[in-house]
């Protein structure tokens, strides 16, 4: 029905304040996420990347392991990637 797409009554819309938004300014790290995929499944090395509990079934041989990394970049490599991507948006 309609109703299922449309707001409830409680819902108040309200102005966001420094508080509640996302802050978007430039984030000068330089750090970006890398995820790892590991997939032991089937291989007769022991795994040493995880060391906590077992699950006791065949995602003891899975794991994802997610972390923020500084990414070093040369200025000039920098520089090519700006003028690809600017020079495939201004085609568009």
């Amino acid at each position: 029905t309609a109703s299922a797409f449309s707001p409830s009554a409680g819902f108040v819309p309200r102005l966001r304040t420094g508080a509640t938004s996302v802050n978007m300014a430039m984030d000068k790290s330089a750090k970006a996420p890398v995820i790892t995929v590991f997939d032991h499944r089937g291989c007769s090395r022991a795994p040493k990347e995880y060391t906590g509990a077992k699950a006791g079934g065949k995602d003891d041989e899975m794991m994802v392991k997610a972390q923020s990394v500084k990414i070093e970049v040369s200025a000039g490599t920098a520089e090519g990637v700006l003028a690809t991507t600017l020079s495939t948006l201004k085609k568009k």
